[in-house]
């Protein structure tokens, strides 16, 4: 079941449905559904609840698209990090001290499978050796003691995690009152390509549950009329750490957003004059981007950016990856070429695959995604209120927060990707804040009171 290439081979004396795949996934939807039901009920009282069971079903439709796909076609990653968890676990039956040694340590380069055998089953070779990669082996792992293994099963668990992530995304920003409950709950729970690539088993959705739930309780700290707690503390590390091992670039994607976000929040608290506010604002945004300016300085960011430009180069130029891919036109990978490079990277990771680039299976979805974003922007730019719309975002802090983390992803998912492929599931976390940011106008303008709304948020 092993290759170089990163794509897992499925052999086909392997079942993904034996008896007991069918049984335990069964009895596992079951369980999943008690538990929404009990927490629906719990909640009854509340009407925003109804999309919650709504939620979780849409997600699982996908997801089971998702492993469906994969089962059916020709292998892919996600198949990669199930079959890494599975040597992982039967490792731990062998010798659970060799398994620990595994989980905590990375591998180390000509040490390949030190630890595995003929008996437990050897790893695909690039995914082991891949430190990101394999970490998702190690996370996936964890659940395999209590899915007997079963692919579709643990997609399944991850896809009810990843769901619960979006509930918390969704009751942060429903306590802004920026939106109508269903405008919100289209934007976070109805995008079928976050669905699809960030519910299984696989980067995306670790990244995706990573960011609601850094967000949701660094907001738990940094909010005056909520009580937070050590457990925070500890939520927000581990997800900083998840992020740091998997895509270390996500913790800048987070964070550089957060201090644009947190100046709003004082040019309202202390800025009671609009000079004041304007130097207030000034001085945060430049803390903001000097920040910025010393990452593209580090080791960080020099390795981030000899690693971008190798994998341009390699998927632009190698046939292997086959014909659905995009050119940027990107000869130069020095920070001034990079910064050249960002409208057109932004627009790809915006609205790429455009329609008529999607005519596969794999990419219809998103190439009708990508209409419905064009007509929203067009929607959201060409009015006579756009000016008391842009000012509505740059005054709430959250609008802020979405706006710059969908900017900066939209521009690292466009500068690495390339494939389409890639880009679809690089891209897919940051549509429900673009989303956001494009309807944000509607509650405002639908209660007549806009305007209004912009000069109270300018005195408070």
């Amino acid at each position: 079941m092993n290759n170089r290439s990163g794509q897992l081979l499925i052999d086909r004396n392997y079942e993904f449905f034996t008896p007991l795949d069918i049984l335990s996934t069964l009895i596992g939807i079951f369980i999943i559904w008690i538990l929404i039901y009990l927490r629906t009920r719990r909640n009854s009282q509340l009407e925003h609840y109804k999309y919650y069971p709504r939620a979780q079903a849409f997600k699982m439709f996908f997801v089971l698209a998702n492993c469906l796909f994969y089962i059916f076609g020709e292998g892919g990653d996600t198949l990669c990090f199930w079959d890494g968890a599975v040597k992982l676990n039967n490792l731990f039956w062998k010798d659970p001290l060799l398994y620990f040694t595994e989980l905590f340590n990375d591998p180390i380069a000509g040490g390949e499978f030190k630890n595995f055998d003929v008996t437990t089953g050897y790893p695909d070779s690039r995914t082991y050796m891949e430190i990101p990669s394999f970490f998702i082996c190690k996370v996936v792992s964890i659940f395999t003691f209590f899915t007997f293994k079963g692919y579709i099963l643990l997609s399944l668990i991850f896809a009810y995690i990843s769901a619960n992530a979006s509930w918390k995304l969704f009751e942060l920003v429903r306590s802004y009152n920026l939106h109508s409950d269903r405008i919100l709950a289209l934007a976070i729970f109805f995008i079928p390509s976050l669905s699809f690539w960030c519910g299984g088993i696989s980067k995306d959705t670790l990244m995706w549950i990573s960011v609601c739930y850094f967000l949701v309780n660094l907001y738990q700290i940094l909010s005056p009329e909520k009580r937070s707690s050590f457990w925070n503390w500890i939520v927000i590390i581990v997800f900083l750490y998840i992020m740091f091992k998997v895509r270390s670039f996500m913790i800048l994607t987070v964070l550089a957003p957060l201090l644009f976000a947190y100046s709003a929040r004082l040019g309202r608290k202390f800025g009671k004059g609009s000079f004041r506010r304007f130097i207030m604002r000034f001085v945060i945004i430049g803390v903001a981007s000097v920040a910025i300016l010393f990452f593209f300085q580090t080791s960080v960011a020099d390795e981030f950016i000899q690693e971008a430009a190798v994998i341009n180069e390699d998927m632009t130029h190698n046939k292997t990856y086959g014909t659905n891919r995009y050119d940027l036109g990107i000869t130069d990978y020095s920070p001034a070429g990079m910064a050249l490079a960002f409208p057109n990277s932004v627009i790809a990771g915006f609205y790429r695959p455009f329609i008529w680039e999607s005519l596969s299976i794999s990419l219809f979805l998103n190439g009708i995604e990508s209409i419905i974003l064009f007509y929203f922007t067009f929607r959201f730019l060409f009015s006579k209120n756009i000016l008391a719309r842009i000012n509505r975002i740059r005054n709430q802090e959250f609008l802020v927060f979405a706006f710059f983390f969908a900017l900066i992803l939209a521009y690292f998912a466009g500068f690495t990707s390339i494939l389409f492929g890639v880009l679809v599931r690089f891209k897919a976390p940051l549509l429900p804040f673009l989303v956001i940011i494009l309807t944000s106008y509607l509650q405002a303008e639908k209660m007549g009171d806009e305007p209004k709304l912009i000069l109270e948020s300018e005195e408070d």
